[in-house]
């Protein structure tokens, strides 16, 4: 039980992330445009990598598993990123210069 609970509370820090870059990357693309994107793709992915960091040394630091830290973590960062670039992409109703 000790797994699951330390998993899925990677799982929920790695959605606060997700969540945290959608915000960052919305606000650039209404403020900016196209060029939004380029400047939040840095931003957003060392947002990721230090979640994923930390996360590694709090499993190493820690006596809880590394792995369901780190997939648990991984887990939330990838599906909620899936999910709320759908979102992103059907808000913008194919406002694309294609």
């Amino acid at each position: 039980m000790e797994l699951f609970i330390t998993g899925l509370c990677a799982f929920l820090g790695g959605v606060l992330i997700s969540w945290a870059n959608f915000l960052l990357l919305r606000r650039l693309m209404n403020a900016r445009g196209d060029t939004g994107i380029a400047l939040a793709s840095p931003a957003r992915m060392l947002l990721s990598a230090a979640y994923i960091v930390l996360l590694y040394f709090i499993g190493k630091r820690t006596d809880l598993s590394l792995g369901a830290l780190l997939i648990g973590g991984a887990l939330g960062l990838t599906v909620t990123l899936i999910l709320l670039t759908l979102r992103l992409s059907r808000g913008s109703g194919g406002k694309g210069k294609e």
